[in-house]
């Protein structure tokens, strides 16, 4: 069975987990100044449960531009908490399109 390109999940997925700390945005956590060594990929602490397949299945061009936003946001606050970077996620997530996406948030 084939898979989605950056993903390990199967493509016929169903309301699919939704890790908030993507590889990539752990990539880039891992080279912070100040929240380096606190976050790992797809961190078990940090996720959630997608409300269908529509919503979540694989790396779709939503979940490419919320890691873009996400890194951006890392490499111009050198100096960011632990509780900003949670701010920052908590607003995205927040926002109504996520939130029709992840009913249950973050």
């Amino acid at each position: 069975m084939s898979q989605s390109l950056g993903s390990s999940e199967p493509p016929h997925c169903k309301g699919q987990e939704h890790h908030p700390i993507s590889r990539p945005i752990a990539k880039e956590l891992a080279r912070h100044p100040t929240l380096k060594g606190l976050y790992k990929p797809r961190d078990p602490r940090f996720v959630t449960r997608a409300k269908d397949e529509q919503s979540h299945c694989g790396y779709q061009q939503w979940h490419r531009d919320v890691d873009k936003e996400v890194i951006d946001w890392l490499k111009e606050t050198p100096r960011a908490t632990p509780q900003q970077f949670m701010d920052k996620l908590r607003g995205i997530y927040g926002r109504p399109e996520m939130r029709a996406r992840f009913p249950d948030g973050f």
